[in-house]
């Protein structure tokens, strides 16, 4: 008889280091984190299929990947004024190809702070997200995010192992359809996905803090996320990344 018990307590144990050994390989898979930036335009005839690429990510929604658009305003010229462009995303994507010495064009996906590709070349892009998701994180950042009428409130808190970081915050909407009336894509109806639309950073040895955003008129707090990462100042690397979605007091 007692062997018997011997026998059930000996599987059991088992069973609970094996039940915990896979625990923990789960923590581990979770830390790892893929940002894409992509770099896109209305106003660019090639930049739909990119875009359309990220939607695919977007609706996937895993939860290791952050996804943003950031809509470069030097093809507003052509005839169509992109609504979501911005001087300085513009600048954000020449200070990377400064820094990884490519060109500057559209569609261009930046993969954490290191690799850039073609936006629209889904077979790359998975080759480079699969390495990305294979380097451990080298700082940890958690965030949370409430809005209290027009006002977003983020409240961060880092560890960094160095002061020559910093942290970018995004504000970030979901998805938007625009119907494109002049321009490259006049006549289509387009659909831009993970939107920035304001994007704001701290030096990282404020470890913690917060960050104030605003929603323009009675936008809901639903169709925005926050996404936040940690990147180095000079090679423009991320470290670490996380998004949340915003809370409604």
């Amino acid at each position: 008889m007692k062997k018997i018990f011997y026998l059930f307590l000996a599987i059991a144990l088992l069973i609970s280091m094996g039940f915990s050994t896979f625990k923990e390989k789960k923590a581990e898979e979770s830390k790892s984190f893929v940002v894409l930036e992509l770099f896109t335009s209305q106003g660019c005839s090639s930049c739909p299929p990119a875009d359309r690429l990220m939607g695919k990510y977007a609706v996937a929604n895993n939860p290791d990947m952050m996804l943003l658009s950031f809509h470069v305003d030097y093809w507003n010229y052509i005839g169509w004024k992109d609504p979501f462009s911005k001087k300085e995303f513009s600048e954000r994507q020449r200070q990377y190809a400064a820094t990884l010495n490519s060109s500057v064009y559209t569609p261009q996906l930046i993969i954490n702070g290191s690799e850039s590709v073609v936006g629209s070349q889904e077979s790359s892009i998975t080759r480079l997200i699969k390495e990305a998701r294979e380097q451990k994180p080298l700082a940890e950042l958690n965030i949370t995010a409430k809005k209290n009428l027009t006002n977003i409130q983020v409240q961060y808190d880092c560890k960094a192992l160095s002061t020559k970081y910093k942290i970018c915050f995004a504000l970030v909407k979901k998805e938007e359809s625009t119907a494109i009336k002049r321009g490259e894509n006049s006549g289509l109806t387009l659909t831009n996905y993970n939107i920035v639309t304001d994007f704001k950073t701290v030096p990282s040895d404020l470890k913690s803090g917060s960050i104030n955003f605003v929603l323009n008129g009675n936008a809901a707090a639903s169709e925005y996320q926050i996404i936040a990462f940690v990147q180095d100042s000079k090679s423009l690397k991320i470290l670490t990344a996380a998004k949340t979605e915003i809370i409604t007091q």
